[in-house]
C-alpha cells in the first residue's frame, strides 16, 4: 500500500527573552529587536505534527489518533505549554530559545516515540500570523 500522510495541529503558549548574556544590551537589541527586552514575551503557537506510513491493512489508519494525541501531550504539551522556553529547553546562552531551536527541540522528543512503522515526517509551527516554521529531522 502507498504512503500516506496525516497532519495533526496542536496549540500551546509559552514566553521566551531572545538574548546572549555574553553579549552587550546594544548586541542583543541590534539582533533580536524588542524580543531581547528583559521582560521577555510569549507566543500563542500552532504546532502541525505530520506522520507518514502505509495505513493499516485491518484499519486503515497510519497511527491512531488517540495515540498521537497522547505522545504530543506528553513529550510535548505538557513540559512546554505555559513555561518559559529559556528554562524548558535548557539552551544555556548559546543560542538562546529561538522558534528554529524549540522546532528542533520539539523534533527530538518525538521522533522516537511514534511507533513503526508510522514515522515522523514533518513539524510546522507557527508563531505569529507571519512566521511559520518547518522542520524534517536531521540531514
Amino acid at each position: 500500500m502507498s504512503t500516506v500522510y496525516l497532519g495533526r495541529l496542536y496549540r500551546f503558549n509559552a514566553g521566551h527573552r531572545l538574548s546572549r548574556p555574553d553579549r552587550d544590551p546594544d548586541w542583543n537589541l541590534e539582533v533580536f529587536g524588542k524580543c531581547s527586552y528583559e521582560g521577555g514575551h510569549g507566543h500563542n503557537y500552532d504546532l502541525e505534527v505530520v506522520i507518514r506510513g502505509a495505513p493499516d491493512p485491518l484499519t486503515g489508519r497510519i497511527i491512531s489518533l488517540e495515540l498521537l494525541d497522547t505522545i504530543v501531550n506528553e513529550k510535548v504539551i505538557e513540559p512546554i505549554d505555559h513555561r518559559n522556553l529559556n528554562e524548558v529547553l535548557e539552551t544555556g546562552s548559546t543560542p538562546p530559545p529561538t522558534t528554529e531551536v524549540l522546532i528542533r527541540d520539539i523534533w527530538n522528543r518525538l521522533a522516537n516515540s511514534i511507533p513503526s512503522p508510522a514515522e515522523l515526517e514533518l513539524l510546522r509551527i507557527l508563531e505569529t500570523e507571519k512566521n511559520l516554521f518547518e522542520y524534517s529531522g536531521p540531514a
